[in-house]
């Protein structure tokens, strides 16, 4: 599998909805150039329950927690061979496809974390698992714990909104935003995708205690030459990928209350299904806590895909 340059880990649970993964995978063309390894967790029978055995009273009991696990596996195995075949029917590679069905360990958001340590270059999970599925990974479980704990690699939540290959990535200037630039160049490189540099900026209506005075004409124009340069820069980069220019455009969000809300509005109006940025802005802010700005773009965007990059 050496010809591929990027390794994504999938993380399913087994549910119906966890389908819809796979089928945002098949829909993303740039995602056929990619290597895929499926992943799920599965909680097997403690070996305690088997030290029943030893009680006559318990033997129809051990037998039916062992049955239990056995269809438990066979069904995540069906599962996983339905998805593959799937994805190969969408034009992936067989030999692109690695399954995995690993053994709960530490627990499943940090199993799949130690797995996503081994070279992968993305993470790719869902938003919502399946509810009564068989490994749930519901907002604000696992695949929160996921996200805030991914401060190493990419990481993708595949939304429902159909994909149409329009991207808003969100720019300020930041290393985060340059890596977010770079990834999604190094991931869409050589497609036909839309992609809008997104920059708010926020509102300039501030008083200037020292002139006695608001915000100067001079300290706005500067902060427009600034996200200027930073867009050409990231067109640019994008272009070296193979993105077409006439693909690439720019919107300057000023005055904005909420960055978050800016961002998110912003790419529904260009009729975007996927929003990418740097998970430390200017800001650099350490940790990824509930109530910033990612975070509130995570939930604000409900239907879109959101990619993440530390």
């Amino acid at each position: 599998m050496g010809e591929y340059k990027h390794k994504i880990l999938v993380a399913l649970d087994g549910s119906q909805k966890a389908f819809r993964t796979i089928d945002y995978l098949c829909s993303f063309k740039p995602f056929l150039k990619k290597e895929l390894v499926l992943h799920n967790v599965i909680t097997r029978v403690p070996e305690c329950y088997y030290d029943l055995k030893k009680e006559p009273f318990s033997f129809k009991a051990t037998a039916r927690l062992h049955a239990w696990e056995l269809g438990y596996t066979s069904l995540m195995e069906a599962f996983m061979e339905k998805s593959r075949t799937r994805l190969i029917t969408a034009g992936f590679n067989p030999g692109a496809i690695t399954i995995i069905i690993a053994r709960r360990d530490k627990g499943i958001a940090r199993d799949i974390m130690d797995e996503a340590r081994k070279g992968y270059d993305a993470l790719l999970i869902r938003r919502r698992g399946g509810g009564q599925s068989f490994l749930p990974l519901v907002m604000g479980s696992v695949s929160t714990k996921v996200v805030e704990k991914s401060t190493f690699l990419p990481v993708m939540l595949a939304g429902v909104q159909k994909v149409n290959h329009s991207l808003l990535l969100a720019i300020d200037g930041s290393e985060g935003s340059k890596r977010a630039v770079e990834f999604v160049a190094e991931t869409i490189e050589d497609s036909p995708c839309r992609v809008v540099l997104c920059s708010v900026l926020r509102d300039f209506d501030v008083y200037d205690e020292r002139k006695k005075e608001k915000s100067p004409t001079g300290f706005i124009k500067a902060a427009f030459e600034e996200i200027e340069i930073v867009a050409h820069d990231a067109g640019k980069r994008l272009e070296t990928a193979g993105i077409q220019s006439k693909n690439i455009s720019l919107k300057i969000i000023q005055g904005a209350k909420s960055r978050s809300g800016a961002i998110v509005e912003t790419a529904k109006e260009e009729k975007c299904d996927t929003i990418v940025f740097g998970r430390k802005g200017k800001s650099n802010v350490s940790r990824f806590d509930i109530g910033r700005v990612p975070w509130k773009v995570v939930h604000g965007a409900k239907d879109m895909t959101v990619w993440m990059v530390p």
